[in-house]
């Protein structure tokens, strides 16, 4: 894969990372009250905690360049799209 074809989540896996992690925790904050009532505090720190370090491992992974083109061939859907247009 060019520098052209790389999708964006590969040229700046930080930012991808950073973006999805958000994007995760503004998803979760309305269930945190729920949580906290019936898990306590602890217990739902480290539930979210998990969470966010799931997806940030994840989305970082998936901004592997060989894992990109892996999916683009088995699973395309599933792909991320080139900057220049469709694949």
């Amino acid at each position: 894969m060019t520098e052209g074809e790389q999708p964006t989540q590969c040229a700046h896996p930080a930012r991808s990372t950073a973006r999805s992690t958000a994007a995760t925790l503004v998803g979760l904050g309305p269930l945190v009250p729920v949580l906290v009532v019936h898990l306590g505090e602890t217990t739902t720190a480290l539930i979210i905690g998990a969470a966010l370090i799931g997806n940030a491992v994840v989305t970082r992974v998936l901004a592997i360049p060989e894992v990109e083109r892996w999916l683009r061939a088995v699973a395309p859907l599933l792909a991320a799209s080139n900057p220049k247009g469709p694949r």
